[in-house]
């Protein structure tokens, strides 16, 4: 039986893993201390946060028939409300939502965690430069160098910097792989212990550093008791501060957030900020997963195509099928 190393455990990965894990043996390995990726929830009793992923959309009708079966156990749900516009000495406007909004439920990580379920996931691991095969096969370290095992094919599923990192020498010049490109973003998280008391539940923010507000504690499984906000700055401000002190980024994004909301932020009773420094893909144009069918590698991610999950979940099932 073949051995195949997938690293990174977010959708892609988890997708990848788990379609070839039906005929092969696979190991996932995640450098954090759990899977999701952007679909990651931040824990913080009694608050909790999707600090990444905010929601997804589903336009085609085999993600539709990917996610009937979660949605059908209430492990999905379709996040309904009010969505406004919000812009500093402007008056709020609504905006409409012209299709269904979907979010995981409990919390956004909890589709990840469903797709993980007895796979053979190494979490706090991170995955050292490949060097070449041995005996046509792949020997991976972890960055102390201890032996992770031999694998006859290695995915990558991180973003386009590290994935060059870890194949760089195996990947010529010319792919389009090396032109992609990801920005990054700030995400700001406050709790309050007390409901939520606006009419909306989330908000475009307009000429401002701050790019969306969401109230995470309106969405379906979540305590509607506290209030659990998320403020996600514009890419192009994470950009030009991203090696800002995170004390002064999170005071900077913390008043643009009392001014533009009018939500007396101060006396919030959690307040943490989290740096994405790959969050957007700022492609001009599709660049599609990376597959070396000779050397057995295979690369891909939001930076395909969009950062939109559909189009994650697209391009990491048509990849597993080629793999397959």
């Amino acid at each position: 039986m073949k051995r195949f190393a997938v690293i990174g455990a977010g959708l892609s990965g988890l997708i990848i893993a788990k379609k070839l894990s039906q005929r092969t043996k696979v190991v996932v390995f995640e450098k954090a201390r759990g899977v999701g990726g952007r679909m990651s929830t931040r824990y913080a009793d009694p608050f909790y946060f999707d600090h990444g992923t905010q929601y997804f959309t589903a336009h085609t009708l085999e993600f539709q028939n990917f996610l009937k079966p979660y949605v059908d156990k209430g492990s999905i749900a379709e996040w309904k409300g009010e969505v406004m516009n919000l812009e500093i000495g402007k008056k709020e406007n609504i905006s409409s939502w012209l299709e269904p909004h979907f979010v995981a439920s409990p919390n956004m990580n909890n589709l990840c965690k469903s797709l993980a379920e007895g796979m053979d996931i190494r979490t706090f691991c991170e995955v050292a430069p490949l060097e070449g095969k041995i005996e046509k096969m792949w020997h991976l370290l972890d960055k102390e160098g201890a032996m992770l095992g031999e694998f006859d094919w290695v995915i990558s599923t991180t973003p386009p910097a590290q994935t060059l990192r870890l194949f760089n020498r195996h990947i010529i010049q010319s792919h389009p792989l090396r032109t992609a490109r990801m920005q990054g973003c700030y995400a700001l998280m406050l709790g309050f212990n007390k409901p939520w008391d606006r009419h909306w539940i989330a908000a475009k923010v307009n000429n401002n550093p701050i790019d969306w507000i969401s109230v995470n504690s309106s969405k379906p499984g979540r305590d509607s008791k506290v209030t659990c906000l998320v403020a996600h700055s514009r890419n192009d401000w994470a950009e030009a501060h991203m090696d800002q002190d995170m004390n002064v980024t999170e005071k900077l994004l913390m008043e643009q957030f009392v001014r533009v909301t009018d939500y007396p932020a101060d006396n919030a009773d959690y307040v943490a900020l989290h740096r994405w420094r790959y969050a957007t893909v700022d492609n001009a144009k599709k660049i599609g997963s990376y597959i070396d069918k000779q050397l057995r590698l295979g690369a891909t991610g939001d930076w395909c195509e969009s950062s939109r999950i559909e189009e994650v979940w697209v391009h990491a099932t048509k990849l597993a099928d080629q793999i397959v």
